[in-house]
């Protein structure tokens, strides 16, 4: 859980940045959301003459004039097709080595040098660790160039926006259906549920296409999306990208529908083709997986007509939700703005979703040197807290000592004082003993010189006396 702090989560798409804000409620035991935001691109950021470097910030600064981020977590996405995604079935291996051999198989599986990628694991799927050693294992390798990752944080990190987060859409779109369809939870334990649910969610230019039943993962990517309706019928009805676009979002109001829809029945078909060749190829890597479902996000599902070609071609009941079952918070939910771009918050949502820690995926493209630099710094007042607590602490004790030390203890020194007087008295005795004798002697030898002071000379006389 993200210190129950409110979590912002922002997909920065083709046609405009989506944003949801979700909060915990702990007495509840629910995500509410309490606010989002949609900011349309004056243009679609792939049209020849739009400039995403100059419509990007300017989106992120109408979005910060709106909402107050200061103090939230914020978490954004980058679009699969430029991730690197792959699900590696390891052999039985001690639980401790998964890591030395996760390295090992991105030197082999990722095209690039590791240094200039940024790339993170996770084991998924239904493996068992028993006696140390991980049993049937999968595990997913994500990967991402280093330079395209800090082009998609350069806006916010030009903004003074600070990411928590940083997830390829596919795995927000897992998070979103494990915990809003399938009822999972993180704690929540077993190997998933028998049948797979195919999600798409189709962007502007592509449409990603994830199958999962909770704990295996299977992505890929449909170079098919919302452009390409719009440019058959630039094509056909020799109209303008900005003129189709209109026409496509209403063609059930046109004057003519059915030239409408005849003019898009090649890019369904294309669509459908697509899809049915993934499907094929996941059954064939799967073969006692089964499919009971599909469930469509992204604006362009929107489309009319789009649901129930797909069911039609498919053999799969198609779900097109209209809200998000498993979130609370009515003043964000019931707002028309929001109910009209629902479909296009699933990946916003599923990256709130992850922050917040009610995910099981817990992998993130986030630079490492940020986010230890970000931990180091999370952890600088605990330290000088306790740097703080322990100084107190000495000096109290040696103030303490310091004040035991400075008191006068009577009944340790006075046998010490007494025995210094004792000696003090008997020195003083000794020395008047002495003196006395000193001046005794004095007077007798100043007798004596006295008796003997004139009979010097006579000693000589009776040396002379013995030479001669």
């Amino acid at each position: 859980m993200a210190e129950n702090r409110a979590v912002w989560g922002i997909e920065i798409g083709q046609s405009a940045l989506k944003a949801i804000k979700l909060q915990y409620a702990e007495s509840s035991d629910q995500v509410v959301a309490v606010a989002f935001d949609y900011v349309p691109f004056p243009k679609i950021l792939s049209q020849p003459d739009a400039i995403p470097e100059e419509l990007i910030p300017q989106a992120v600064d109408t979005f910060l004039s709106r909402n107050d981020v200061q103090g939230d977590l914020v978490a954004i996405s980058v679009p699969g097709h430029s991730a690197l995604v792959r699900f590696i079935q390891l052999p039985p291996v001690e639980s401790s080595k998964v890591g030395e051999i996760i390295k090992y198989e991105a030197r082999q599986q990722i095209p690039f040098a590791l240094e200039e990628v940024i790339w993170d694991y996770q084991p998924l799927g239904s493996g068992i660790e028993e006696s140390g050693f991980m049993l049937d294992a999968e595990v997913g390798l994500f990967a991402m160039k280093r330079d395209q990752v800090m082009q998609q944080m350069r806006p916010f990190m030009n903004a003074k926006i600070e990411v928590e987060l940083v997830q390829i859409a596919p795995l927000a779109l897992y998070n979103v259906l494990c915990f809003d369809q399938l009822g999972i939870r993180p704690d929540t334990e077993g190997a998933g549920q028998d049948e797979h649910t195919i999600v798409l969610d189709m962007g502007c230019d592509n449409t990603t296409l994830l199958v999962s039943n909770g704990a295996k993962i299977w992505v890929r990517n449909v170079p098919v999306g919302g452009n390409h309706f719009t440019r058959a019928l630039t094509k056909d009805m020799k109209l303008s990208f900005a003129k189709a676009e209109h026409l496509k979002c209403n063609a059930t109001k046109s004057p003519d529908p059915r030239a409408v829809f005849q003019a898009l029945r090649p890019v369904f078909n294309d669509f459908v083709s697509e899809i049915q060749r993934s499907i094929g190829y996941f059954s064939s890597v799967n073969r006692q997986a089964k499919i009971s479902r599909v469930i469509g996000y992204g604006n362009g599902f929107k489309l009319a007509g789009l649901q129930k070609f797909l069911q039609q071609n498919l053999q799969y009941d198609v779900e097109r939700p209209d809200t998000f079952p498993s979130l609370a918070g009515d003043s964000v939910l019931n707002t028309p703005l929001f109910q009209e771009n629902l479909l296009g918050f699933a990946v916003p949502y599923g990256l709130a979703l992850q922050t917040l820690g009610m995910s099981r995926i817990r992998t993130s493209l986030l630079p490492p040197e940020m986010a230890i630099a970000r931990q180091v710094r999370r952890k600088k007042p605990w330290a000088v807290a306790t740097a703080a607590l322990l100084l107190t602490s000495t000096a109290i004790s040696m103030g303490a000592n310091g004040l035991s030390y400075g008191t006068v203890h009577t009944d340790q020194w006075e046998n010490a004082v007494k025995e210094e007087k004792d000696l003090k008295t008997e020195i003083t005795t000794l020395t008047g003993a002495y003196d006395k004798q000193k001046a005794e002697f004095d007077k007798i030898r100043k007798q004596a010189n006295y008796l003997v002071e004139g009979r010097r000379d006579m000693k000589w006389l009776e040396v002379y006396k013995a030479i001669n």
